[in-house]
């Protein structure tokens, strides 16, 4: 599937908040709202959703730019659209993005138990290079750190 890849609008957050609560630790609709608006206001987030042309949202990245550094929030897909490659586009194409705006290297938490994520990582580039212990709530558990260049 070729998922078409795009900034994040007003029109998508309701859709995108609904795809948030299939999360661990789901953003909520106030969170994604104030990141679209720091977004829209020439802030440090930058906001992406991936969809089928044609087709409702399936996915989202919520990034932070600042001082070439590029840290991701939160990359979510909703479980109908996980392992059809929304995810990896998401992360290539708002990656790509991010370079072209200036980032230099890309950082991200991951669940220390999300084997999934973990491995979409490792396959975008992503090495792991620490822990951050009891990072995560609902269940507590420790977060791997993981970065890249861009």
């Amino acid at each position: 599937m070729e998922y078409f890849i795009r900034p994040m609008e007003r029109a998508d957050l309701e859709t995108c908040g609904q795809i948030e609560q299939s999360a661990g630790d789901p953003w909520s609709l106030a969170q994604l709202t104030e990141e679209l608006e720091n977004q829209q206001a020439g802030g440090a987030s930058r906001l992406f959703v991936a969809q089928l042309p044609g087709q409702p949202v399936v996915g989202l990245a919520a990034w932070q730019l600042a001082a070439g550094e590029a840290s991701l929030y939160t990359l979510t897909v909703s479980p109908k659209a996980r392992r059809t490659g929304a995810g990896s586009a998401l992360l290539r194409e708002s990656m790509e993005a991010l370079r072209g705006e200036g980032a230099e290297t890309a950082f991200l938490e991951v669940r220390a138990s999300n084997a999934g994520a973990i491995a979409l990582y490792e396959q975008a580039g992503f090495v792991a290079d620490g822990r951050r212990p009891r990072f995560y709530q609902n269940p507590t558990e420790d977060a791997v750190l993981m970065h890249r260049a861009l």
